[in-house]
């Protein structure tokens, strides 16, 4: 109940609340120095954020995860700059306990996770399917997931796609990739915020609206610059075994993807601009956006 007045009480307000002291009791001849003193430092200290209060919540329990996703992602969709970008990446680490690991939570349905109990007949393939994500997720969303092993009965926490939209978006300026997920009334739920490498100065990350279009797991991979093809598992393959790869139609240019990078240290290129066009990630970050984001997923790559 305290989490859902904190979470309210955080909706409803335009921002920081500041407590004031009447006249009559800070001002007038006849207040002691004490009562000075306390009306002064209610007039000079701000109400503390409420945000702070769900963060401290969110760590003590996983039951906090759900308000505090929520309210935050509504700050960061109204605030944007800098401010938002620092609270995305601040949330970050929750986003990833909630909807890539398997913590049950109060309210995870307000969030768009869900418990789906396992029917006569049913491969984790077709679940996967029927909420919209890849069974690759399942084996982070459930700890000691194997799927050759799903019982009938067994309760598997799953993220419900099927009313709500994910999208992506790719900040250049910033080098971040966001995941949202948005609802039919326009509710926008940040699922994860990570930092990534993006295209040279001479080969630039291109801007405007795509939708993935391929998925691939250890494919092969051409060198653009040499026009060499390297198999899967070859040192010279740098893709680091994920490629999603993105409609040329609304960015103009083709072979423009996500996917992992295993050719150098990330310290020379997570954050930079140093690829042909695409958008390098971590190996843990894109495999989470494999398994998330199916064909058809748009992605927005901003300015």
């Amino acid at each position: 109940m305290r989490l859902l007045l904190l979470s309210l009480g955080l909706c409803c307000s335009a921002g920081l609340l500041w407590i004031s002291a009447r006249p009559s009791e800070a001002g007038s001849p006849g207040a002691t120095a004490t009562e000075a003193s306390s009306a002064t430092d209610s007039v000079s200290r701000p109400a503390e954020d409420p945000l702070e209060t769900l963060f401290a919540a969110a760590d003590r329990s996983a039951d906090g995860l759900a308000a505090l996703i929520a309210a935050a992602s509504r700050r960061i969709a109204s605030s944007g700059g800098d401010e938002a970008d620092a609270l995305a990446a601040r949330l970050e680490p929750y986003c990833r306990r909630a909807f890539f690991g398997p913590e049950r939570f109060e309210s995870m349905q307000q969030i768009g996770l869900v418990s789906h109990k396992v029917q006569k007949g049913e491969v984790p393939g077709a679940i996967a399917k029927r909420y919209g994500f890849s069974d690759g997720l399942l084996g982070r969303l459930n700890e000691g997931y194997a799927p050759n092993r799903v019982q009938i009965g067994q309760e598997l926490k799953v993220l419900d796609l099927r009313k709500v939209e994910l999208k992506l978006a790719v900040d250049r300026a910033r080098h971040r990739l966001s995941a949202w997920l948005s609802g039919p009334t326009g509710v926008r739920v940040l699922v994860m915020h990570v930092t990534v490498g993006l295209g040279a100065p001479q080969t630039p990350t291109p801007v405007g609206s795509t939708k993935v279009v391929e998925r691939a797991l250890d494919c092969e991979w051409t060198d653009p610059n040499s026009g060499v093809t390297y198999p899967p598992g070859d040192p010279g393959n740098l893709l680091g075994g994920y490629w999603v790869r993105l409609d040329d139609a609304g960015i103009g240019r083709k072979g423009i993807g996500l996917h992992g990078f295993t050719g150098d240290d990330p310290s020379a290129w997570l954050g930079k601009d140093a690829s042909n066009g695409c958008v390098r990630m971590l190996q843990d970050d894109i495999d989470r956006v494999f398994h998330l984001a199916l064909v058809g997923t748009p992605v927005e790559l901003g300015p």
